[in-house]
């Protein structure tokens, strides 16, 4: 059987963000300018990472087990990601993996407010799909 994997990716920063005018004065407060991390290479590279490492537990392979599961995790200032967990999962061992695989995972270009590194928390759906395929590769 072969895996496919979808991920997207929806981040929220760990930093408030505060932009607005005030209505009685022409004051404007200044507006902070917030860059979202980004794994080096982008979505595709990412994918790539996710499906070459992730390791399909064989119970969860024979039960036809599939779904989304979501991920939570911190990209930190120095790009390094910290604190995975899982918002909501499928089964205990395939959500187990991967927090395996996002704790192992690579540096992120870190997320920066005003030019600044800053942490980041992301929130993303993994979507894993078993699809049957032949030797040649075709259903």
């Amino acid at each position: 059987m072969m895996l496919a994997i979808v991920a997207v990716c929806n981040c929220i920063p760990a930093i408030a963000q505060n932009a607005y005018a005030d209505n009685d004065s022409t004051d404007v407060d200044t507006v902070d300018v917030i860059v979202q991390p980004e794994y080096d290479g982008g979505m595709s590279k990412l994918y790539d990472y996710v499906t070459e490492n992730f390791i399909y537990p064989d119970d969860c392979e024979r039960r036809h087990v599939s779904g989304t599961v979501e991920v939570k995790f911190t990209i930190e200032k120095s790009g390094d990601v910290s604190a995975v967990s899982i918002l909501k999962g499928i089964d205990e061992t395939i959500d187990e993996e991967l927090v395996r695989i996002f704790r192992a995972m690579p540096a992120w270009i870190p997320a920066t407010r005003n030019g600044e590194p800053v942490r980041y928390i992301v929130s993303m759906p993994i979507t894993l799909k078993l699809s049957r395929v032949n030797k040649n590769g075709f259903r």
